[in-house]
């Protein structure tokens, strides 16, 4: 009978265990100086080697010839658990004996000596599961144990653990093992198994197997199972059901364009190709994460599993604004949250890429005061400080009494010139400020008296209203570059006149207003 890959590598030893040694080395120290505690808890995602840790604990603290802490796996004690003839280690699996009296079973047990070794083991597996009244029987044996009893606890939830059972154990946090160890855990296998693996394919399953080892060698059996030839790239894709991950430029391509319609039509394509929509879901967010780290020109990655995809998002970020990759990412984490309330998972997926395919609207200002001039024609009073929105607010009040009244939307303001330091700071923005840069590159200037009015699209406008740490932002590079302060405020065009920036979000703004939509620009 064939053997699953993860079950026959399982290790032996701690020395065997990989991406944990602080855990191994700290549990092998306590046994080496016989300072062994009653409880622990091992904490942590899937296939990372709780259970496993657990089980080699059990063998080494009950091993006739324990050697340097690790057991020796010749003496009648490690063999004996190791073949199951000694029961002297109990595994519970809390998901499917969660009630109190399976602890009450427990708790009565517990009191006898072990028959064969030093210590009765209770691995107790996704104790998390365990009711609230099985949780308080565990915690009356807990308080007071057994000096021949050892509890270890494991869960992939440590906050459903409760505080009184957190407090009487020793924790051990089991991180996510690093896609270098898994490739290095995989290369090992494949040689003992004689599987010829390719090194791209080696990556890619350790960049599938998200940190979790078990799963690195599930889908490595899986592909060796399905071809007699080595195992590569395609063939990995093809198993572990993934595809060229291509289609999520193509979406993100859709709503940079903001046309709801290829979306629309790529959603339908890709469940024609029985792709989930709520996996589809969660590779956006992952997909605007990525965009979002090369954007920000994170530190770590952007997550690809190889240069040329890394590459890729770099190029792909440069086109994308940080504000619109995190809207995405909010957006997006909103609708993989109503689609698991049981709602149809493909219709939110629609609206909510037709709602990022949307310009938005911008905040709809209080009414400015209007007063008849001699020449009966209106002129908008420049309104108090406190009524203006943030960005449009000078830096003193004295100057903003200073500044000429501005014209309403239809006439060119009074005043007004191009602002010849501009693309300064938009070349300032570029070596400082990376997210300024995104969305100031591509606009425009004016100065009006001590203001700068900056001519861009009615999304980076309404951005510049809800984000005051981002107005603020260009204000001080405004002044690196000047030596003086300027408010900051939006260009107001004459009607009829060509936009520098977005013109196809322009006319849907008017589209919406025809149409009986209350949205208005300011």
């Amino acid at each position: 009978m064939h053997h699953a890959l993860y079950r026959k590598y399982r290790p032996k030893t701690f020395a065997d265990v990989f991406g944990q040694k602080s855990i191994t080395e700290a549990l092998k120290n306590q046994i080496a100086s016989g300072k062994v505690g009653h409880a622990y808890i091992f904490t942590g995602t899937r296939g990372t080697g709780k259970t496993t840790c657990a089980k080699i604990f059990a063998r080494a603290v009950n091993c006739l010839d324990p050697q340097d802490g690790e057991p020796c796996g010749v003496c009648a004690n490690c063999r004996g658990l190791e073949k199951g003839s000694i029961l002297d280690v109990v595994e519970i699996d809390a998901a499917s004996n969660n009630g109190v009296d399976d602890i009450r079973d427990l708790r009565d047990e517990a009191v006898y000596t072990p028959t064969n070794c030093k210590y009765k083991v209770y691995i107790v597996d996704e104790v998390h599961m365990l009711s609230t009244s099985a949780f308080n029987a565990l915690l009356k044996i807990m308080e007071e144990p057994p000096s021949h009893v050892i509890f270890i606890l494991a869960t992939t939830e440590i906050h459903k653990v409760p505080a009184t059972i957190l407090s009487r154990c020793q924790r051990y946090d089991f991180g996510r093992i690093r896609p270098e160890i898994i490739e290095e855990r995989l290369t090992i296998v494949a040689n003992e198994e004689n599987i010829p693996v390719t090194p791209e394919a080696k990556r890619l399953i350790a960049h599938l197997a998200d940190g979790a080892l078990r799963d690195a060698l599930s889908i490595l059996d899986t592909c060796a199972s399905a071809t007699e030839e080595a195992v590569d790239e395609p063939l990995v894709r093809r198993m572990a059901g993934v595809t060229d991950k291509s289609y999520l430029f193509s979406l993100s391509d859709a709503v940079k364009e903001q046309d709801a319609a290829k979306a629309i039509f790529l959603v339908a394509e890709l469940r024609e190709k029985a792709i989930d929509m709520k996996r589809l879901c969660e590779e956006l967010i992952h997909h605007y994460r990525s965009l979002m780290l090369a954007s920000a020109n994170a530190a770590d990655s952007t997550g690809a599993p190889d240069a040329a995809l890394a590459e890729r998002y770099k190029k792909e970020a440069a086109e994308i604004p940080l504000p619109v990759a995190l809207n995405a990412l909010r957006k997006l984490g909103d609708c993989l949250d109503r689609m698991g309330r049981g709602t149809d998972p493909r219709i939110e997926l629609e609206l909510c890429l037709v709602g990022l395919c949307t310009p938005q609207a911008a905040p709809v200002a209080a009414a400015p005061a209007v007063a008849k001039a001699a020449s009966k024609a209106e002129r908008v009073v420049a309104p108090p400080v406190a009524d203006r929105p943030h960005w449009e607010q000078d830096v003193s009040s004295e100057e903003i009494a200073a500044a000429k009244p501005v014209k309403a939307a239809a006439s060119v303001p009074e005043g007004v010139q191009p602002c010849s330091f501009w693309q300064q700071v938009i070349d300032l923005a570029q070596e400082q400020d990376n997210m300024v840069y995104g969305f100031i590159k591509n606009t425009r200037a004016y100065v009006q008296e001590k203001r700068v009015l900056i001519d861009g699209s009615p999304l980076f406008l309404s951005f510049m209203r809800a984000n005051k740490d981002s107005a603020e932002r260009i204000r001080r590079l405004i002044e690196q570059v000047t030596g003086e302060k300027y408010a900051l405020g939006p260009y107001e065009k004459k009607k009829g006149a060509a936009s520098t920036v977005d013109d196809k979000a322009e006319e849907t703004f008017r589209m919406l207003r025809e149409n009986g939509v209350p949205v208005e620009f300011k």
